[in-house]
């Protein structure tokens, strides 16, 4: 895939901007006016990433991608406003000073709300380069009123990899959790502003041995986020399924030391 970087018409060449392209190595194009449409079809690229005060912003066909951390700081706000738990938190038994690894990092919102309560560093893997590239500079760029939620963000340790490499080469128990939220292969009908996020995600399902790699890496437990009525948990071996007041979602769980058991 063949993306280019341009900027706003206020955008400088500031030195944010150009350790984006050191460590992206994508080419950079002045805007001059031009639409990304012109852009696009003038240096034959598939992409456009816009580089904006606030953080890049990816251009994909008709739709356009950046961070922001709306979902997670909504989960969040229910928290700390009326003490609603986080159904992810619960399934996954989060406590502070776990180590976790989000095998699916997409927007980052269950890092950040894993990160919150972990009040640890969360490393998240994003199999999709150009994704993982805006999400992780578009964290370090935000900013935010809220210092509880902009603390969160930037213990998100973003690493450009395929979680089925990035596991084998892990020792034993080097995680406490490890999460996966896999792009579904039936969308729900309400998940629409993650359309620009499918046009790039990796669709692959998880395999076995991805399962078996997360079971040996992690100390106390695998989670798998997915559809309700999902065949996943039953062909991958998750042992419990939980389910919230939203329906249509489900968390299945691998304990692979169960309390009792650990040291």
């Amino acid at each position: 895939m063949k993306i280019i970087v341009t900027s706003t018409a206020s955008t400088r060449q500031e030195p944010s901007l150009q350790a984006f392209l050191s460590e992206c190595r994508w080419d950079f194009v002045p805007r001059q006016g031009r639409s990304i449409h012109k852009l696009r079809t003038l240096y034959q690229a598939d992409a456009v990433v816009v580089w904006e005060p606030s953080g890049p912003v990816l251009y994909v066909e008709d739709e356009k991608f950046f961070f922001h951390p709306s979902m997670a700081k909504n989960r969040l706000g229910l928290y700390r406003k009326k003490g609603i738990q986080d159904l992810m938190v619960r399934v996954c038994e989060i406590q502070p000073g776990d180590r976790i690894l989000d095998c699916t990092l997409g927007l980052g919102a269950d890092a950040i709300v894993a990160a919150y309560f972990a009040k640890t560093d969360v490393v998240g893997l994003e199999s999709a380069i150009p994704l993982a590239r805006v999400v992780k500079w578009g964290m370090k760029m935000y900013s935010t009123p809220f210092p509880w939620l902009e603390e969160a963000i930037k213990r998100i340790c973003v690493i450009p990899r395929d979680h089925q490499s990035y596991l084998a080469e892990c020792p034993g128990d080097s995680f406490d959790i490890v999460y996966f939220d896999p792009m579904f292969q039936h969308p729900l009908l309400k998940s629409q502003p993650l359309n620009p996020l499918r046009k790039l995600a990796d669709h692959r399902p998880l395999t076995e041995d991805s399962i078996e790699q997360a079971c040996r890496v992690a100390r106390k437990k695998v989670v798998l986020k997915e559809r309700s009525d999902s065949l996943e948990f039953e062909r991958l071996g998750f042992q419990k399924i939980v389910r919230g007041s939203n329906k249509l979602i489900a968390y299945g769980t691998i304990d692979v030391n169960p309390p009792g058991s650990r040291g």
